[in-house]
Formats: C-alpha cells, sequence, structure tokens
C-alpha cells in the first residue's frame, strides 16, 4: 500500500510539473549576440514552490497558504525581467527592453546585489515577513537553477565574472530531470517522507 501512494505521489509531482510547463515553457532565443539562455518559465515556477515548501517551515513560516506561495512565484519569475522574450519580460516590455538594451540578459537582475536591494527595497515599503520572505526565497531559487545551466550568472555583478555548476543546458531534458526531481524530493520530505529510503 505504502509502494502504490509513492508511485501515485511520484505521477502527480511529475504530470504537475509538465502540465505548468505547457502553460508556461519559453525556449532559448537567437540574438544578434548568439544564443542567450532563457530558462523555462515553467522550471522557474516549479523550483520555486518547492524552495518556499522547504524554507517556509524553518524560517517560521505557513508552506501552503496562497498568498505566499504566489509571492514565491513571483519571485521565482522575477530575475527574468531583463529580457523582453521571457515570460515575465513580454508582460512588462515597457521594463524589460531597456534593461536588455543596457544591462542584458543575467546581468544586475540576476546578482546577490539585486537580492539584497529587492530585500532591502521591500521591507523600506514596511511590507511583513509573509510577503518578502516568499518572495526573495522564489529570487533566490531562480538564481540557483540558472547557476546549474551551462551559461551560469554574473553573480558578483558588476564584475564580468560568470560562476555555474553546469549540469544541464537550457530548455533540455536534463534540466526538466533536475526538475522533477527536486519537487518530488522536496514533497518527499514535506510528507515526512525520506526519499533515500525508497531505493
Amino acid at each position: 500500500m505504502r509502494c502504490r501512494c509513492h508511485i501515485l505521489w511520484l505521477c502527480s509531482c511529475t504530470g504537475y510539473y509538465f502540465a505548468v510547463l505547457r502553460m508556461c515553457s519559453i525556449h532559448v532565443r537567437s540574438t544578434r549576440g548568439g544564443a542567450e539562455a532563457i530558462m523555462m518559465a515553467g522550471s522557474h515556477v516549479v523550483v520555486g514552490i518547492g524552495a518556499w515548501v522547504w524554507a517556509a517551515p524553518h524560517l517560521g513560516l505557513p508552506a501552503f497558504d496562497v498568498v505566499p506561495l504566489a509571492m514565491a512565484i513571483g519571485g521565482s519569475l522575477l530575475p527574468d525581467i531583463d529580457h523582453p522574450h521571457s515570460w515575465v519580460g513580454r508582460r512588462v516590455r515597457v521594463i524589460s527592453r531597456p534593461l536588455a538594451a543596457t544591462i542584458g540578459h543575467r546581468g544586475f537582475t540576476h546578482s546577490m546585489l539585486a537580492v539584497i536591494g529587492c530585500g532591502l527595497l521591500l521591507h523600506w515599503q514596511g511590507l511583513g515577513r509573509g510577503i518578502v520572505d516568499p518572495l526573495i526565497v522564489g529570487y533566490l531559487s531562480h538564481l540557483a537553477a540558472d547557476f546549474l545551466t551551462s551559461s551560469g550568472l554574473r553573480l558578483a555583478w558588476p564584475l564580468r565574472r560568470r560562476y555555474a555548476l553546469p549540469l544541464c543546458k537550457t530548455g533540455s531534458r536534463a534540466e526538466s530531470l533536475i526538475v522533477v526531481a527536486f519537487a518530488i524530493w522536496v514533497g518527499a520530505t514535506a510528507m515526512g517522507i525520506r526519499p533515500l529510503s525508497m531505493l
């Protein structure tokens, strides 16, 4: 019976991921300067949710309330506001186009400076932890996911050095496998299941 529950739960996680992926996937697009990598928005959404579900108990906040989940999702998409072809960039082109033209993709918005600035701005606005914490966790989840791609990140922007742990290429099957594995691990942990004990 326990094995059946694990199999059903595994299928649910995988099905959820590919449903989100189908709704908001964005593929690598070519630019004049070569191929610019935009990790699929569906991947960032799932990783953002997973990161919040894992982090919330450690922060003393509810993991499954609607508002924090929405903030985590928003934060997981926000860094790609620097690219007009990204999911969020297409919806605020008045911001994404100038950013892309002046700074470029995976520049300032994909740096630790942006994370710190975003956190300070939100606190200055007087927003509570129920808004700030999930948004920052979502934002960091985006950077962590992009860090695993071959394109890497300029985490110390404005310095030009890129940091990466290149486990996959953007939009590849490896990306999908990593995201699904992460979702499964987080879900199992939230349910009190030790994934390694299933092996």
